[in-house]
């Protein structure tokens, strides 16, 4: 089979795609498991120790991971080189991953691929004002002064934020759960995609 053409995966070849999709998801999943334990031991103390004693860089690390690894999924369901359509509209109809679908989202693909170019030109301009390396708290009111902050997650709201720019984890995470869950069956059903 030739790799460059639009055929679609060849059935022997299924279980491959699966594989590669499944290391995403893995990796996803244990970030949305630590995410949510830490979460929910937050939500859960009422005098703040918590909040006071949380590794900020290893949560916002693990909800880093969760966007790298959707962004990684994207690419197979939405491919940026010509001639792949075929496989990835495969993908998409096997595992049941409509247009309007959270891993989609180009912007979080960019962020991602080309981070090192993003974070050149954040900094390009020259920033004044609050500045962050990292944040978890809640959503911090607008007082006037300029906030660059370069990674945060605002409990308050749900969102992550990384240079600047805010993105929803709640659907992202749904979303790779429910995609690890249907390979996961693909998996066991001896590397097919048509028993997901």
């Amino acid at each position: 089979m030739d790799d460059s053409s639009d055929r679609g995966i060849w059935a022997p070849y299924e279980a491959f795609y699966i594989q590669a999709m499944l290391f995403n998801t893995r990796s996803a999943v244990v970030s949305i498991e630590s995410v949510s334990t830490t979460l929910e031991q937050i939500s859960r103390d009422l005098s703040g120790d918590a909040l006071a004693q949380l590794d900020r860089s290893a949560l916002l690390g693990e909800l880093q991971n969760i966007i790298l690894q959707a962004a990684a999924l994207s690419r197979y369901f939405w491919p940026v080189r010509q001639g792949r359509e075929a496989r990835a509209s495969q993908l998409r109809a096997a595992l049941d991953v409509a247009d309007d679908n959270p891993l989609k989202n180009r912007d979080l693909r960019n962020e991602i691929e080309h981070f090192d170019e993003k974070l050149d030109a954040y900094l390009s301009d020259g920033i004044a004002g609050y500045m962050f390396p990292e944040f978890v708290g809640p959503l911090p009111e607008n007082d006037g002064v300029p906030t660059h902050i370069f990674r945060a997650y605002y409990l308050d709201v749900g969102l992550f934020e990384m240079l600047g720019k805010r993105y929803e984890i709640e659907p992202l995470a749904h979303e790779i759960l429910r995609v690890h869950d249907r390979l996961l069956v693909a998996d066991r059903n001896g590397g097919r995609l048509g028993g997901s």
